[in-house]
């Protein structure tokens, strides 16, 4: 099987991923009060940092980059209380190059990959300024940002280019509904 090369042209978009992903790795050592997690969301990240140059599950990388970085954004809000306006145009601006620098293994050429971009940007903030009102655990909200990303990724890996939605995007909700239960009702709420 031969080696995947690493094409010159991308190398930028390689470089900023691989950032955001110890970027939002570092959160875990930093806000963090359980070290061992940070260690083994570390390993998860250098799977995905390796993923990100080699172009390989994009999807993947979009959903940890938004769980890592929702928490660093959770942690700093929590820290330093920066104004919400400045978190949620943070929030846009990782996302939304994220998803710009991974649209050619989300978005086919005939799709309008911009009305794409913002939809999932406006859903996210929107999920990211509802969350911030809840008096629960940063990992908590977190892990909720993570399960919605994986549902838009699900959506678009299942929606034709014609507009039907394929039936496989049902086991997506399915598992997406099971993990929202198990963290709403192990939360520890007004904590």
């Amino acid at each position: 099987m031969p080696m995947r090369t690493l094409r010159t042209n991308n190398l930028y978009s390689s470089i900023v991923l691989v950032f955001l992903i110890l970027w939002g790795t570092a959160s875990f050592f930093v806000f963090s009060t359980f070290l061992n997690l940070g260690w083994v969301l570390l390993a998860v990240g250098l799977i995905a940092a390796y993923c990100a140059v080699t172009e390989q599950a994009g999807y993947f990388v979009l959903i940890l980059i938004t769980f890592y970085n929702s928490y660093f954004l959770y942690g700093l809000q929590s820290a330093t209380e920066l104004p919400l306006w400045l978190l949620l145009l943070i929030l846009a601006s990782v996302l939304g190059f994220t998803f710009f620098l991974l649209k050619q293994q989300f978005v086919s050429d005939n799709e309008n990959s911009f009305l794409v971009l913002i939809f999932f940007l406006i859903s996210m903030m929107e999920i990211y300024l509802s969350l911030s009102y809840w008096l629960i655990n940063p990992l908590t909200k977190s892990l909720i940002m993570g399960v919605f990303s994986y549902l838009f990724a699900g959506y678009l890996a299942n929606t034709h280019s014609d507009g039907v939605v394929d039936k496989k995007f049902y086991r997506y909700i399915y598992l997406a509904i099971i993990v929202l239960a198990a963290l709403f009702f192990t939360v520890s709420w007004g904590q």
